[in-house]
């Protein structure tokens, strides 16, 4: 059971990740800074070995492991999650490997298993569990590798007893997972339930609430459901988007053709684009010959896809009296930023709204897209 790769905590789990890999490091650093004394006091016989070990080996080692894996992050998408595991898994291996002697820094293999839970992914977790017990039998390993006996068996003792607090931490996290993601679903179904108690009372004032000529909402029920969708998409990190949708050269269809032509245009518009929408959806005249759109629950490009299917669909509907030609519209989109007040994203998707108008009409342009200028 998983969340949708759109969802916002998904797409954030990767850089949240790769910060506690460098809080790890972090910490890390300022251990060996801290137990300096201590340890020129245990390790002077062999200092210099082990300076070169602790002190300058696995900083390095660390940094370029991690360096190396936020650069995959960025790059390869579809690899973060494996790839922040196997990373986590290093980073372990190379601070035990720094302090063999200190067996309580065996706990370091607990940091893919716990970062794992970011993902939002059962199965990643138990991924990170086997990449832990992978690493703890390598380590396992190297210490039975002088062959004597009582290195062995406790190498042996060693192992079996992390062996279980590996087993304990993957099985916490997948309980821990498990019942969040429950919580989260019970919330969405909740969300969903008030939203449509929402549009149902909303329908119930839908004479008060309508534009006349077209049967949409105007734009005072926009207003109003706009801001009730962005306190939901803030309150629980679910996407959120807005079109406006503006219908090119329509002065010039009222001058010539007349304006009961334009209002027939007008409506036919509206009806185009609301039979293209989601369930979900919420359509308003705007103003004029402006619509405006709330897409929720669905990926940016996901809402660009759907916006893209409207427009063209409407460049390709015959109007008779038009004689032949066609009334196509242009629309602008943004996605909604955590915080962004409703005039905010407004004037976003209008910035784009006027690019689309601004170079060619009868297109449309995304925030992401959109040249400034």
């Amino acid at each position: 059971m998983a969340l949708p790769e759109e969802s916002r905590e998904i797409r954030n789990g990767a850089q949240r990740a790769v910060q506690i890999h460098r809080l790890f490091i972090a910490i890390f650093l300022a251990g060996n800074v801290l137990f300096l004394p201590g340890e020129w006091w245990l390790h002077r016989a062999h200092l210099l070995l082990f300076a070169l070990r602790a002190w300058v080996f696995a900083p390095l080692a660390l940094c370029s492991i991690e360096a190396a894996a936020e650069w995959m992050v960025k790059r390869y998408l579809s690899l973060r999650e494996n790839a922040l595991i196997v990373t986590g898994t290093l980073l372990a291996l190379v601070a035990i490997g720094a302090y063999p002697d200190v067996d309580l820094m065996r706990v370091s293999l607990l940091l893919p298993i716990v970062t794992a839970i970011l993902h939002v992914r059962v199965e990643k977790v138990w991924l990170a569990g086997a990449a832990a017990f992978a690493a703890l039998l390598a380590l396992a390993s190297a210490q039975m590798s002088d062959g004597k006996s009582g290195a062995i068996l406790q190498a042996l003792g060693q192992s079996a007893l992390w062996a279980l607090v590996l087993l304990w931490a993957t099985a916490a996290c997948h309980i821990v997972l498990r019942f969040g993601l429950r919580i989260w679903n019970e919330l969405r179904v909740q969300t969903r339930a008030q939203t449509e108690l929402w549009v149902r009372q909303i329908l119930s004032e839908k004479e008060a609430k309508t534009d006349a000529l077209t049967g949409l909402y105007n734009r005072k029920s926009f207003d109003e459901y706009l801001d009730f969708a962005l306190q939901i998409s803030d309150g629980t990190n679910t996407p959120l988007h807005l079109a406006v949708i503006d219908i090119d050269n329509f002065k010039q269809i009222n001058d010539q053709y007349g304006h009961l032509i334009g209002d027939e245009i007008l409506r036919r518009t509206a009806q185009a684009i609301q039979q293209h929408l989601a369930a979900g959806d919420f359509l308003a005249r705007y103003g004029g010959e402006e619509f405006a759109v709330v897409i929720p629950e669905v990926s940016h490009e996901q809402a660009v896809q759907n916006m893209e299917k409207i427009r063209e669909y409407i460049a390709n509907v015959h109007h008779v009296e038009l004689d032949g030609h066609r009334a196509t519209v242009s629309i602008g989109l943004s996605t909604h930023r955590p915080g962004e007040t409703r005039d905010e994203l407004f004037e976003r998707a209008d910035q784009c709204l006027y690019r689309a108008k601004q170079t060619g009409k009868n297109k449309i342009v995304a925030w992401e897209s959109a040249v400034p200028g």
